[in-house]
Protein backbone atom coordinates (compact mmCIF):
# COMPACT_ATOMS: atom_id res chain seq x y z
CA UNK A 1 0.00 0.00 0.00
CA UNK A 2 1.36 3.59 -1.13
CA UNK A 3 1.55 6.21 1.83
CA UNK A 4 -1.47 8.45 1.86
CA UNK A 5 -2.21 12.41 1.94
CA UNK A 6 -4.96 14.33 3.73
CA UNK A 7 -6.11 17.33 3.79
CA UNK A 8 -7.79 19.13 6.24
CA UNK A 9 -7.97 22.88 7.89
CA UNK A 10 -4.20 22.72 8.20
CA UNK A 11 -3.24 22.18 4.75
CA UNK A 12 -1.88 18.71 3.45
CA UNK A 13 0.06 16.31 5.34
CA UNK A 14 2.04 13.31 4.04
CA UNK A 15 1.30 9.74 6.10
CA UNK A 16 3.57 7.06 5.98
CA UNK A 17 2.27 3.89 4.71
CA UNK A 18 1.90 2.50 8.18
CA UNK A 19 -0.47 5.55 9.68
CA UNK A 20 -2.20 5.40 6.35
CA UNK A 21 -3.30 2.22 6.57
CA UNK A 22 -4.11 2.69 9.89
CA UNK A 23 -5.84 5.34 9.69
CA UNK A 24 -8.19 5.11 6.51
CA UNK A 25 -11.37 5.27 6.64
CA UNK A 26 -13.05 2.74 3.94
CA UNK A 27 -15.90 5.56 3.51
CA UNK A 28 -16.62 8.52 4.86
CA UNK A 29 -17.96 9.14 7.92
CA UNK A 30 -22.17 9.58 7.32
CA UNK A 31 -24.15 12.20 9.67
CA UNK A 32 -25.89 9.68 12.37
CA UNK A 33 -29.27 9.38 12.64
CA UNK A 34 -32.22 9.65 15.54
CA UNK A 35 -31.85 11.30 18.77
CA UNK A 36 -28.32 13.36 19.30
CA UNK A 37 -26.87 12.87 22.95
CA UNK A 38 -25.97 16.60 23.10
CA UNK A 39 -28.10 19.62 21.74
CA UNK A 40 -26.34 22.38 20.26
CA UNK A 41 -26.33 24.77 22.78
CA UNK A 42 -24.85 22.27 25.22
CA UNK A 43 -22.03 21.74 22.72
CA UNK A 44 -21.47 24.96 21.52
CA UNK A 45 -21.03 25.84 25.77
CA UNK A 46 -18.83 23.11 25.58
CA UNK A 47 -16.79 24.18 22.74
CA UNK A 48 -16.19 27.75 23.74
CA UNK A 49 -15.49 27.07 27.38
CA UNK A 50 -12.31 23.97 25.54
CA UNK A 51 -11.31 26.70 23.84
CA UNK A 52 -10.83 28.89 26.03
CA UNK A 53 -8.71 26.96 28.55
CA UNK A 54 -6.67 25.90 25.75
CA UNK A 55 -6.09 28.97 24.80
CA UNK A 56 -4.80 29.99 27.85
CA UNK A 57 -2.71 26.66 28.55
CA UNK A 58 -1.41 26.60 24.74
CA UNK A 59 2.07 28.01 25.59
CA UNK A 60 2.55 25.29 28.07
CA UNK A 61 1.00 22.52 26.10
CA UNK A 62 1.20 23.12 22.15
CA UNK A 63 4.65 21.62 21.25
CA UNK A 64 4.20 18.49 23.77
CA UNK A 65 0.68 18.32 21.62
CA UNK A 66 2.59 19.12 18.53
CA UNK A 67 5.67 16.16 19.36
CA UNK A 68 2.59 13.75 20.00
CA UNK A 69 1.30 14.05 16.01
CA UNK A 70 4.97 13.79 15.16
CA UNK A 71 5.64 10.75 17.09
CA UNK A 72 4.81 7.55 15.39
CA UNK A 73 4.71 5.82 18.90
CA UNK A 74 2.44 7.91 20.76
CA UNK A 75 0.67 6.69 23.39
CA UNK A 76 -1.80 7.52 25.29
CA UNK A 77 0.76 8.31 28.44
CA UNK A 78 1.57 10.63 26.27
CA UNK A 79 -1.25 12.50 26.24
CA UNK A 80 -1.96 12.45 29.64
CA UNK A 81 1.45 14.21 30.55
CA UNK A 82 1.22 16.58 27.95
CA UNK A 83 -1.96 18.01 28.97
CA UNK A 84 -0.79 17.81 32.78
CA UNK A 85 -0.10 21.58 32.92
CA UNK A 86 -3.46 22.29 32.42
CA UNK A 87 -4.45 21.09 35.68
CA UNK A 88 -2.67 23.78 37.46
CA UNK A 89 -3.38 26.92 35.35
CA UNK A 90 -5.31 29.39 37.20
CA UNK A 91 -9.34 29.25 36.76
CA UNK A 92 -9.27 25.88 35.88
CA UNK A 93 -12.89 24.84 36.15
CA UNK A 94 -11.93 21.22 36.34
CA UNK A 95 -12.91 20.84 32.08
CA UNK A 96 -9.96 18.81 31.96
CA UNK A 97 -9.95 16.27 34.65
CA UNK A 98 -10.34 13.73 32.40
CA UNK A 99 -6.30 13.74 31.52
CA UNK A 100 -5.14 14.01 34.76
CA UNK A 101 -6.74 10.56 36.27
CA UNK A 102 -4.00 7.87 36.42
CA UNK A 103 -6.98 5.43 36.24
CA UNK A 104 -8.44 4.21 32.99
CA UNK A 105 -11.01 1.57 31.70
CA UNK A 106 -11.31 0.82 27.93
CA UNK A 107 -15.06 1.76 26.78
CA UNK A 108 -17.31 2.92 23.81
CA UNK A 109 -19.35 6.70 24.23
CA UNK A 110 -22.55 4.38 24.60
CA UNK A 111 -21.35 2.64 27.45
CA UNK A 112 -19.94 5.73 29.54
CA UNK A 113 -24.11 6.98 28.79
CA UNK A 114 -25.34 3.69 30.03
CA UNK A 115 -23.28 3.41 33.44
CA UNK A 116 -23.69 7.46 33.88
CA UNK A 117 -27.45 7.09 33.94
CA UNK A 118 -27.20 4.12 36.20
CA UNK A 119 -25.40 6.61 38.35
CA UNK A 120 -28.00 9.06 38.12
CA UNK A 121 -30.50 6.62 39.00
CA UNK A 122 -29.12 5.47 42.28
CA UNK A 123 -28.64 9.12 43.03
CA UNK A 124 -32.54 9.20 43.27
CA UNK A 125 -32.57 5.86 44.90
CA UNK A 126 -30.05 7.19 47.61
CA UNK A 127 -32.38 9.96 48.15
CA UNK A 128 -35.17 8.16 48.60
CA UNK A 129 -33.39 5.80 51.23
CA UNK A 130 -31.71 8.78 52.68
CA UNK A 131 -35.52 10.46 53.68
CA UNK A 132 -36.60 6.54 54.72
CA UNK A 133 -33.47 6.01 56.97
CA UNK A 134 -34.16 9.46 58.53
CA UNK A 135 -38.09 8.66 59.30
CA UNK A 136 -36.79 5.64 60.70
CA UNK A 137 -34.19 7.16 63.20
CA UNK A 138 -36.84 9.68 64.17
CA UNK A 139 -39.61 7.09 64.91
CA UNK A 140 -36.71 5.66 66.67
CA UNK A 141 -36.37 8.89 68.97
CA UNK A 142 -40.51 8.81 69.65
CA UNK A 143 -40.34 5.41 70.66
CA UNK A 144 -37.38 5.87 72.64
CA UNK A 145 -39.52 8.44 74.33
CA UNK A 146 -42.52 6.14 75.29
CA UNK A 147 -40.86 3.67 76.89
CA UNK A 148 -39.77 6.77 79.12
CA UNK A 149 -43.26 7.27 80.21
CA UNK A 150 -45.36 4.02 79.83
CA UNK A 151 -48.42 2.86 81.68
CA UNK A 152 -48.37 -0.61 83.67
CA UNK A 153 -50.01 -2.48 80.98
CA UNK A 154 -48.37 -1.47 77.87
CA UNK A 155 -44.56 -1.80 78.98
CA UNK A 156 -44.18 -4.88 76.93
CA UNK A 157 -45.85 -3.63 74.37
CA UNK A 158 -43.83 -0.11 73.84
CA UNK A 159 -40.63 -2.40 74.30
CA UNK A 160 -41.59 -4.14 71.67
CA UNK A 161 -42.55 -1.79 68.84
CA UNK A 162 -39.36 -0.04 69.95
CA UNK A 163 -36.88 -2.90 69.46
CA UNK A 164 -39.41 -3.68 65.77
CA UNK A 165 -38.17 0.58 65.16
CA UNK A 166 -34.57 -0.30 65.75
CA UNK A 167 -33.78 -2.79 63.66
CA UNK A 168 -35.40 -1.12 60.68
CA UNK A 169 -33.89 1.61 61.65
CA UNK A 170 -30.87 -0.57 61.29
CA UNK A 171 -31.41 -2.20 58.29
CA UNK A 172 -32.51 0.93 56.59
CA UNK A 173 -28.90 2.34 57.46
CA UNK A 174 -27.35 -0.25 56.18
CA UNK A 175 -29.20 -0.97 52.42
CA UNK A 176 -28.45 3.25 52.36
CA UNK A 177 -24.83 2.28 52.74
CA UNK A 178 -24.82 -0.01 50.26
CA UNK A 179 -25.83 2.29 47.72
CA UNK A 180 -23.58 4.57 47.99
CA UNK A 181 -20.87 1.94 47.88
CA UNK A 182 -22.71 0.56 44.95
CA UNK A 183 -22.70 4.38 43.64
CA UNK A 184 -19.18 5.11 44.47
CA UNK A 185 -17.98 1.72 42.39
CA UNK A 186 -20.32 2.89 39.39
CA UNK A 187 -18.92 6.49 39.23
CA UNK A 188 -15.07 5.39 39.58
CA UNK A 189 -15.91 2.91 36.53
CA UNK A 190 -17.65 5.93 35.01
CA UNK A 191 -14.83 7.86 35.61
CA UNK A 192 -12.36 5.57 34.58
CA UNK A 193 -14.09 5.14 30.69
CA UNK A 194 -14.43 8.65 30.45
CA UNK A 195 -10.53 8.76 31.67
CA UNK A 196 -10.21 6.59 28.51
CA UNK A 197 -12.10 7.90 26.02
CA UNK A 198 -10.97 11.50 26.48
CA UNK A 199 -7.68 10.25 26.66
CA UNK A 200 -7.92 7.94 23.45
CA UNK A 201 -9.50 10.47 21.14
CA UNK A 202 -7.31 12.94 21.68
CA UNK A 203 -4.43 10.96 20.98
CA UNK A 204 -6.59 9.53 17.27
CA UNK A 205 -6.81 13.16 16.68
CA UNK A 206 -3.07 14.11 17.12
CA UNK A 207 -2.23 10.87 15.00
CA UNK A 208 -4.96 10.98 11.97
CA UNK A 209 -2.83 14.82 11.06
CA UNK A 210 -6.15 15.53 9.29
CA UNK A 211 -6.45 18.74 10.65
CA UNK A 212 -4.12 21.48 12.38
CA UNK A 213 -3.03 20.88 16.16
CA UNK A 214 -4.04 24.32 17.54
CA UNK A 215 -6.66 25.06 20.25
CA UNK A 216 -9.89 25.82 17.89
CA UNK A 217 -9.78 22.34 16.65
CA UNK A 218 -8.79 20.54 19.74
CA UNK A 219 -12.02 22.31 21.23
CA UNK A 220 -14.19 21.06 18.28
CA UNK A 221 -12.73 17.71 18.94
CA UNK A 222 -13.22 17.48 22.29
CA UNK A 223 -16.60 19.69 22.74
CA UNK A 224 -18.79 15.92 22.53
CA UNK A 225 -16.84 14.26 24.45
CA UNK A 226 -17.41 11.16 26.10
CA UNK A 227 -21.01 11.19 24.91
CA UNK A 228 -19.64 10.98 21.22
CA UNK A 229 -16.12 10.04 19.28
CA UNK A 230 -13.75 13.04 18.39
CA UNK A 231 -14.90 12.99 14.48
CA UNK A 232 -18.46 13.22 15.18
CA UNK A 233 -17.49 16.59 17.81
CA UNK A 234 -15.67 17.73 15.13
CA UNK A 235 -18.41 17.25 12.58
CA UNK A 236 -20.73 19.17 14.33
CA UNK A 237 -18.63 22.15 16.10
CA UNK A 238 -16.79 23.06 12.86
CA UNK A 239 -19.32 25.34 11.51
CA UNK A 240 -19.83 27.05 15.08
CA UNK A 241 -18.86 30.70 15.87
CA UNK A 242 -15.82 31.22 17.78
CA UNK A 243 -15.27 33.83 20.26
CA UNK A 244 -12.12 36.15 19.72
CA UNK A 245 -9.32 34.04 21.00
CA UNK A 246 -7.00 34.37 23.99
CA UNK A 247 -4.79 37.69 23.83
CA UNK A 248 -1.52 34.90 24.99
CA UNK A 249 -2.42 32.48 22.21
CA UNK A 250 -2.81 35.69 19.78
CA UNK A 251 0.65 36.50 20.77
CA UNK A 252 1.91 33.12 20.27
CA UNK A 253 0.66 33.21 16.81
CA UNK A 254 1.96 36.51 15.76
CA UNK A 255 5.58 35.60 17.00
CA UNK A 256 5.00 31.64 15.79
CA UNK A 257 4.47 33.58 11.91
CA UNK A 258 7.27 35.90 12.79
CA UNK A 259 9.81 32.62 13.67
CA UNK A 260 8.60 30.82 10.57
CA UNK A 261 10.59 33.54 8.31
CA UNK A 262 13.73 33.47 10.41
CA UNK A 263 16.51 32.05 7.88
CA UNK A 264 19.36 30.15 9.69
CA UNK A 265 21.63 33.10 8.32
CA UNK A 266 20.13 35.74 10.56
CA UNK A 267 22.22 36.10 13.59
CA UNK A 268 20.62 38.98 15.19
CA UNK A 269 17.14 38.29 15.09
CA UNK A 270 16.35 41.70 16.77
CA UNK A 271 15.95 44.13 13.64
CA UNK A 272 14.52 41.20 12.10
CA UNK A 273 11.90 41.35 14.61
CA UNK A 274 11.24 45.03 14.40
CA UNK A 275 11.02 45.50 10.85
CA UNK A 276 8.24 42.84 10.80
CA UNK A 277 6.43 44.21 13.42
CA UNK A 278 6.56 47.88 12.21
CA UNK A 279 5.56 46.89 8.52
CA UNK A 280 2.10 44.54 9.98
CA UNK A 281 -0.91 46.11 8.21
CA UNK A 282 -2.04 48.96 9.73
CA UNK A 283 -5.49 47.96 10.04
CA UNK A 284 -6.72 47.64 13.46
CA UNK A 285 -4.98 44.55 15.26
CA UNK A 286 -4.68 44.66 18.91
CA UNK A 287 -1.96 41.96 19.04
CA UNK A 288 0.70 43.87 17.10
CA UNK A 289 -0.04 47.10 18.65
CA UNK A 290 0.30 44.92 22.12
CA UNK A 291 3.68 43.77 21.04
CA UNK A 292 4.67 47.08 19.49
CA UNK A 293 4.06 48.74 22.81
CA UNK A 294 5.86 46.07 24.86
CA UNK A 295 8.90 46.05 22.57
CA UNK A 296 11.70 46.57 25.39
CA UNK A 297 9.63 43.30 27.07
CA UNK A 298 10.23 41.21 23.56
CA UNK A 299 13.82 42.33 22.81
CA UNK A 300 14.80 41.41 26.59
CA UNK A 301 13.12 38.13 25.56
CA UNK A 302 14.41 37.13 22.49
CA UNK A 303 18.08 38.02 23.64
CA UNK A 304 17.35 35.79 26.38
CA UNK A 305 16.11 32.59 24.62
CA UNK A 306 17.66 33.32 20.58
CA UNK A 307 20.75 30.84 21.26
CA UNK A 308 17.97 28.00 22.65
CA UNK A 309 16.73 28.35 18.60
CA UNK A 310 19.42 26.27 17.64
CA UNK A 311 18.26 23.16 19.98
CA UNK A 312 14.65 23.07 18.67
CA UNK A 313 12.89 25.46 16.02
CA UNK A 314 9.67 24.31 16.64
CA UNK A 315 9.66 24.94 20.26
CA UNK A 316 11.53 28.61 20.14
CA UNK A 317 8.26 30.10 19.84
CA UNK A 318 6.43 28.45 22.51
CA UNK A 319 9.59 29.66 24.94
CA UNK A 320 9.93 33.11 23.49
CA UNK A 321 6.04 33.69 24.08
CA UNK A 322 5.93 32.11 27.49
CA UNK A 323 9.42 34.50 28.67
CA UNK A 324 7.55 37.84 27.09
CA UNK A 325 4.48 37.25 28.62
CA UNK A 326 6.45 36.80 32.11
CA UNK A 327 8.24 40.14 31.55
CA UNK A 328 4.77 41.81 30.23
CA UNK A 329 3.11 40.46 33.40
CA UNK A 330 5.67 41.75 36.09
CA UNK A 331 5.36 44.05 38.27
CA UNK A 332 7.81 47.03 37.04
CA UNK A 333 9.50 49.74 39.15
CA UNK A 334 9.60 53.46 37.74
CA UNK A 335 12.60 53.23 36.51
CA UNK A 336 11.80 49.99 33.85
CA UNK A 337 8.26 51.21 33.32
CA UNK A 338 9.44 54.21 31.87
CA UNK A 339 12.64 52.09 30.26
CA UNK A 340 9.58 50.70 28.19
CA UNK A 341 7.11 53.68 27.40
CA UNK A 342 10.61 55.07 25.85
CA UNK A 343 11.49 51.54 23.71
CA UNK A 344 7.47 51.66 22.33
CA UNK A 345 8.02 50.72 18.59
CA UNK A 346 5.61 53.53 16.72
CA UNK A 347 5.26 53.93 12.98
Amino acid sequence: MMGGTMFGRSGIFSLSDEIASLLASPEPEKTKRGPRTLPDNHLLGNRNAWTELLEQSWLKIGWSLLRIRDKRTSTIEDVGKAMEPVKRMPHNSGLAAPFYRETLESAKPSAVLKIQKQVGDLDAEIIKARVRREESFRSCLNADAAMRTPGPDDKDIIKEEALNRLQLMLQLADDFDKLEMKREALRKKWLDQETYIFQSELLYFLVSRRYAVNPRNMADALAGLPRMKWRQSFARCSHMQFNTPYYEYQVLEVISEISARLSEEIKEPLEFFRADLLKRSRTPDYTRQFLRDRWRDLRLAIEECWNLRADDHSKFPFILSSIFIQNTTRQKDAKEQLLSDREKLVG
